[in-house]
């Protein structure tokens, strides 16, 4: 005699064990709910290459649909299923479909041994290798992440790049301060106050020169300064100009090259081994069809 699937829901309880998808809504519990093999599983990556320590939690739903348990899962067949609405009691407002006669605690146990296959083919987590650093991303780590990551830890080699060609400019300063700038006090009111003016404009690059590189960056939408129209200061502000200039023009260069050093990244793919896949539960879920 054929039995019915409330019937071969209950022969099979004390087999394999039945986990129950709670309704979202009430449209979904008035629905007939339809068999599926489910496992939920624990991934603990432990990679010496890459350092990479990381545990990865899912839970996956395949449609009971053959006997054939060896059959090959494939993305399109498989359902996430979040893990916080599975229930191991049967909400009493749901209807079940029939439960296939071949499912049986040794079909399960089939099934599981196709899931860790699935994952041996398909679960990958991505890793990032910056060149320069010799260092690997951290686990949920992104490649951009990583990348902001990397140009911070560059700061030290950065930093020293940076002071030296300060002490560049610092001698130019110094060469162009010789050449213009009076030595002993000028005789006269008028030459005097010229002279306080040249020295006040150049201690005024000079300080914005030190500010750029002891800030280590440069903002491009920052106006250059105009050339004053004083015919004896001209040729001091037009130095002091191209110095400024120059020096953000070799700072960004810097600070560029280091950008591209932090985003050259190599992209490793790992997969699971066998003995990280570890079972949490597994068995019949029952919920509602995929369309729903």
């Amino acid at each position: 005699m054929q039995l019915n699937s409330e019937s071969r829901y209950t022969q099979s309880e004390n087999k394999i064990k039945n986990l129950f998808f709670e309704p979202e809504n009430p449209e979904m519990a008035e629905m007939e709910y339809s068999p599926y093999f489910y496992a939920e599983a624990r991934i603990d990556f432990n990679d010496v290459r890459t350092g990479l320590r990381e545990t990865v939690s899912l839970s996956k739903a395949l449609e009971i649909y053959s006997a054939n348990a060896e059959n090959l899962w494939v993305e399109d067949m498989i359902r996430d299923v979040d893990m916080g609405r599975i229930r191991t009691s049967r909400p009493g407002s749901v209807r079940l479909g029939r439960l296939p006669d071949f499912v049986d605690s040794s079909f399960v146990a089939r099934m599981e041994t196709q899931f860790v296959q699935y994952l041996l083919r398909s679960f990958v987590t991505k890793v990032y290798r910056n060149y320069a650093l010799n260092l690997y991303s951290q686990a949920g780590e992104s490649g951009e992440e990583f990348a902001g990551r990397c140009f911070e830890l560059l700061e030290g080699p950065r930093r020293k790049e940076l002071d030296l060609l300060h002490d560049v400019f610092a001698r130019r300063l110094e060469q162009t301060k010789e050449k213009h700038l009076l030595v002993d006090e000028p005789a006269g009111l008028e030459l005097a106050k010229a002279e306080s003016q040249k020295r006040n404009v150049f201690f005024q690059y000079s300080e914005n020169i030190a500010e750029l590189f002891l800030k280590g960056a440069v903002d491009s939408s920052t106006d250059q300064p105009a050339p004053t129209p004083l015919t004896e200061m001209a040729d001091l502000e037009e130095r002091l100009i191209f110095l400024e200039r120059e020096a953000r023009q070799e700072i960004a260069t810097i600070l560029d090259a280091y950008k591209e050093k932090a985003r050259v990244l190599d992209e490793y793919i790992l997969h699971p081994n066998p003995k990280n896949i570890h079972f949490v539960r597994s068995g019949v879920l029952w919920m509602p069809p995929k369309a729903a």
